[in-house]
């Protein structure tokens, strides 16, 4: 094992091509889809066709395409370490659970069903909103999965782990948090 010079850092490995510019994939994709819409509505009609249950088949496989992978890289090692940073757990539980999906329904709330309401179609506000609230939801039952529990997140420090305060602070706030503390 190769030694560190005293006063020096071990270099973090860098973030990739596709991680640094994700913002601009995300909005390229979502140009491209509605481009593509415009240009073979046709196709775009037998996709949103393709549902059971009122759940879209191709996006529900788009979806589980996107999550497998998250799930193969979980360290079923590290869940027996949970119990230790009870409190940890405890709050991320209740921030995502009980302060999100409220926070987010008066966000929306505003937005949607007062500043934004005459843009919507008559009386379809409600299900915007309701949208809006699930989808905060399920991004907080992912969150800790893709977070800690995963093999891939040790090689690199959480963002916003700046500085002994901050390493202090996340690795007691989140159980899986990989900063050392001092």
């Amino acid at each position: 094992m190769a030694t560190v010079p005293a006063g020096t850092a071990p270099a973090r490995p860098g973030i990739s091509f596709f991680e640094r510019y994700l913002t601009l994939w995300v909005a390229l994709c979502i140009v491209v889809g509605i481009a593509l819409g415009h240009a073979l509505p046709d196709l775009f009609g037998v996709i949103a066709s393709a549902e059971v249950a009122r759940v879209n088949l191709v996006v529900a496989v788009l979806i589980w395409l996107m999550i497998v992978p998250m799930l193969l890289k979980i360290d079923f090692g590290a869940l027996g370490s949970v119990r230790r940073h009870w409190k940890g757990v405890g709050v991320t539980l209740f921030i995502n659970w009980a302060v999100k999906p409220f926070s987010m329904a008066l966000l929306a709330t505003f937005f949607l069903g007062w500043l934004f309401a005459p843009l919507l179609p008559a009386g379809e506000a409600s299900s915007y909103i309701a949208g809006l609230i699930r989808l905060r939801v399920s991004c907080c039952s992912t969150a800790p999965c893709a977070n800690g529990l995963s093999r891939a997140s040790r090689s690199r420090k959480p963002r916003g782990c700046s500085g002994s305060s901050g390493q202090k602070r996340a690795s007691s706030i989140h159980p899986t948090c990989r900063c050392p503390t001092r």
